[in-house]
């Protein structure tokens, strides 16, 4: 598979939905749990978080409407879908395991640390 063609391939919104997914991965062992008004902590503590659920159905609708549109197509856009599907099921579970500390302590199965 070719890194340079994977954006091309997967289209502009899966994509920058894939990019996105990333940037929660990186920005999850900053969250800290608590509610901040102002600055850095604002995007980590409070709209992170948001997004991460958010994203999570997203994916996971996307994944599923892919699959589904992939029965109808050809056979080369059925392999280059599922692809797709691959990479954001990776996705969804890299966030998931990256997010999954922060879920915990806000559930207060960990202590908060």
């Amino acid at each position: 598979m070719n890194l340079s063609r994977l954006p091309g391939e997967l289209g502009a919104l899966r994509a920058l939905l894939v990019a996105l997914t990333l940037v929660l991965i990186i920005l999850s062992p900053l969250a800290d749990g608590s509610s901040h008004v102002r600055g850095v902590q604002l995007l980590t503590g409070v709209v992170a978080p948001a997004m991460m659920v958010i994203f999570v159905f997203v994916l996971m609708l996307d994944i599923v409407m892919t699959s589904i549109f992939a029965l109808d197509a050809s056979a080369d856009r059925r392999a280059a879908m599922r692809r797709a599907v691959r990479i954001e099921i990776c996705a969804l579970l890299a966030l998931l395991a990256a997010w999954m500390p922060f879920m915990l302590r806000m559930f207060g199965v960990l202590p908060a640390g």
